[in-house]
């Protein structure tokens, strides 16, 4: 039986029991004139799903798949900032279902928590525009279940394996009733507020870090964000490296 969240208004549930990825019906209810603000597109497993980069997300039954429409009134450039929104919500929400773990944000649009084999990737986000007035926000929750390890860049960990037993929807409910203020608050104040909620629950801040780019690596510091969300790298005898997109890894010290 599907727990019915309790969404805080004016979000709004679509539910499918599988879809190609949810995404792609969230676009679709842009693209025929059916989308609403804070629409909330869930489906019970996707057979398409996807990360950044066209990778491939694992989205068996028992996980939370879930897409978000965000009206973004023609703001496309400062879009993106949703997802440091996104993750601030995603981590709050998951230290309430389960406050003995330690939840973090990682650069750009992961969650991960600290487990005794080390830092584990638990949830994960892809932000696609459509058009200049809409951004769909899909998340990735493993709740039930974490991929195989085998060709991941980070490995997973599902919040069943923490201890927690609800369903996905109950962490739904969760993520948007943290979610939905801090969107508003975002519109209202821009990315400022929303920044350092970011850097005071993100993962790796003043650490060494690599982060991959299509044709680099690149070493240095993890430092902070700057005013639009890029990762600012401390290179030793270079200076500072402002990183729009990449992978980041944070070794043993």
């Amino acid at each position: 039986m599907i727990l019915v969240p309790d969404l805080p208004v004016p979000s709004r549930l679509i539910w499918r029991d599988s879809l190609d990825s949810t995404n792609d019906e969230a676009r679709r209810l842009i693209l025929s004139g059916a989308a609403a603000d804070l629409l909330v597109v869930v489906a019970g497993q996707q057979t398409a799903g996807r990360g950044r980069r066209g990778r491939t997300w694992v989205s068996p039954p028992g996980n939370l798949h879930v897409s978000v429409l965000l009206s973004i009134d023609g703001r496309l450039a400062q879009a993106a900032q949703l997802g440091f929104v996104a993750a601030v919500a995603l981590v709050d929400a998951f230290s309430r279902l389960l406050p003995a773990a330690r939840f973090r944000a990682k650069w750009p649009n992961d969650v991960v928590v600290e487990t005794p084999a080390g830092w584990r990737k638990c949830a994960g986000m892809l932000l696609e525009p459509v058009g200049s007035g809409w951004l769909v926000l899909g998340i990735g929750v493993d709740v039930a279940a974490a991929p195989s390890p085998h060709g991941l860049n980070h490995p997973a960990v599902a919040l069943a394996d923490l201890g927690f037993g609800g369903q996905p929807m109950s962490v739904l409910e969760q993520m948007m009733a943290a979610f939905v203020p801090l969107a508003q608050q975002w519109r209202r104040q821009g990315f400022g507020p929303a920044r350092q909620l970011w850097l005071d629950r993100c993962r790796g801040l003043g650490e060494p870090a690599v982060v991959r780019l299509e044709a680099e690596t690149l070493t240095g510091t993890f430092t902070g964000l700057d005013d639009e969300g890029a990762l600012l790298l401390d290179q030793p005898g270079q200076g500072m490296r402002r990183i729009l997109a990449g992978d980041v890894f944070f070794p043993p010290v």
